[in-house]
């Protein structure tokens, strides 16, 4: 039985509590439609976001990263978006606005604020090596479902915390991974929830899905962005980058990298290949601690 002071867990409960959660900048989403319409220009993102200053505050810290590639240092956001070409506009403006999201502690899951920006932004950084190794036309989708993956668990934490020990419990008994356990005792898990919210925040349904699809095996596979979500995520479970309680039970399976397009061979070129690059990034980490 759950303790009084433990939240009231009930499913409804759950989706209730997505509704506190800060709605996702409707700039980004007239932002990025912006850069879809081949009639308007950089200077035209510049204008619609300049008046989110918390927004461009985060875009100006991410930007001098390794990971978006500029030669010089920048310290304003017509500079920066003019020297960044169509994908890594998209990459930064959703990262700098994921990233107030992706800085919390996480007690349920036993993250920090570090651990969850450093899985959520690993992941992003991870899932650019498979979208180039693999030949993925649609990279800058497959990094925006990469580092909201985990949003979900921002939601389910206040529930999974107080029955943290059932969680694990009955993943060590089964030698199942931490969302099949979420399943058992919760009847849900953080990427339900994170579809969930995503959907409420109006991103497009193909990652939506593959949010909500990145932990079953038997929906991964379905779809090409699902595929390719998943093995960007165990791959940086794997190699140990932010992983909390739930870490080291995935594996990869011969039906994830077939669904993916990816060789053995190509699965380790992956592995290797990530590691240069997200240490290429790690300055990313350090922008949460400034």
């Amino acid at each position: 039985m759950i303790a009084a002071s433990t939240p009231n867990f009930t499913l409804e409960a759950v989706f209730d509590s997505m509704t506190d959660l800060p709605v996702f900048p409707k700039v980004v989403h007239k932002a990025l439609e912006i850069l879809d319409d081949p009639n308007k220009k950089i200077a035209d993102v510049a204008e619609i976001i300049k008046f989110d200053q918390g927004l461009v505050a985060n875009i100006l810290k991410l930007t001098n990263s390794a990971i978006f590639g500029l030669r010089q240092q920048v310290t304003d956001l017509d500079t920066a978006l003019a020297l960044l070409g169509n994908q890594k506009i998209r990459e930064l403006l959703v990262t700098g606005a994921a990233l107030p999201y992706l800085t919390r502690q996480l007690s349920g899951y036993e993250m920090s604020p570090e651990d969850l920006w450093l899985h959520s932004m690993g992941c992003a950084v991870i899932s650019d090596v498979v979208s180039r190794r693999l030949g993925y036309p649609e990279g800058s989708t497959l990094f925006t479902a990469a580092i909201l993956h985990d949003i979900g668990k921002i939601v389910l934490d206040m529930y999974v915390g107080p029955r943290l020990g059932e969680v694990l419990m009955v993943s060590k008994q089964r030698d199942s991974s931490f969302a099949e356990a979420e399943w058992t005792i919760l009847g849900t898990d953080h990427a339900v929830a994170g579809s969930a919210i995503l959907k409420n925040w109006d991103f497009p349904p193909d990652i939506c899905r593959a949010v909500r699809n990145h932990h079953d095996p038997d929906l991964y596979i379905q779809d090409k962005l699902s595929a390719l979500l998943a093995l960007s995520n165990i791959i940086t479970i794997q190699l140990g980058f932010g992983v909390g309680t739930d870490g080291f039970r995935y594996r990869i399976s011969p039906e994830l990298l077939d669904a993916s397009g990816c060789s053995r061979e190509g699965y380790y070129w992956c592995m290797e290949n990530a590691v240069d690059a997200f240490y290429e990034a790690e300055d990313l980490l350090n922008i949460i601690m400034k």
